[in-house]
């Protein structure tokens, strides 16, 4: 059974899955999104009685969608990747996250009591 993601899990050498971006599926997101929409916009253009009009702005709209839902889940991989790095670079250097920092200052500040 496959997913309707553009995005497959894949294992590293640590046997940590991580997320990567799935060419087909993308493809997959482009051409069906201009299909769909060139089909409606076609349905539309016979039921009004023009000509050609509104399946072109179909196509274009489908390709908008397919392009927006491509960026938006290649951006949160980008996120998901620099916060794993984040992550990473402080374990390496001993830090703590500056959420938990800032609430350990919260705790020990004199002011609050």
């Amino acid at each position: 059974m496959s997913s309707m993601s553009s995005t497959h899990k894949t294992k590293t050498r640590t046997g940590k899955p991580e997320k990567k971006v799935d060419p087909q599926a993308i493809t997959g997101y482009l051409l069906g999104g201009m299909v769909l929409y060139g089909g409606l916009g076609w349905l539309i253009d016979k039921w009004a009685g023009t000509s050609n009009v509104f399946a072109p702005i179909g196509v274009v709209f489908g390709l908008a969608a397919a392009l927006f839902l491509t960026f938006r889940q290649v951006s949160v991989l980008e996120r998901q990747e620099r916060e794993a790095l984040l992550r990473r670079r402080r374990a390496l250097v001993g830090t703590e996250d500056p959420v938990v920092q800032q609430d350990r200052q919260d705790q020990n500040d004199p002011h609050d009591r």
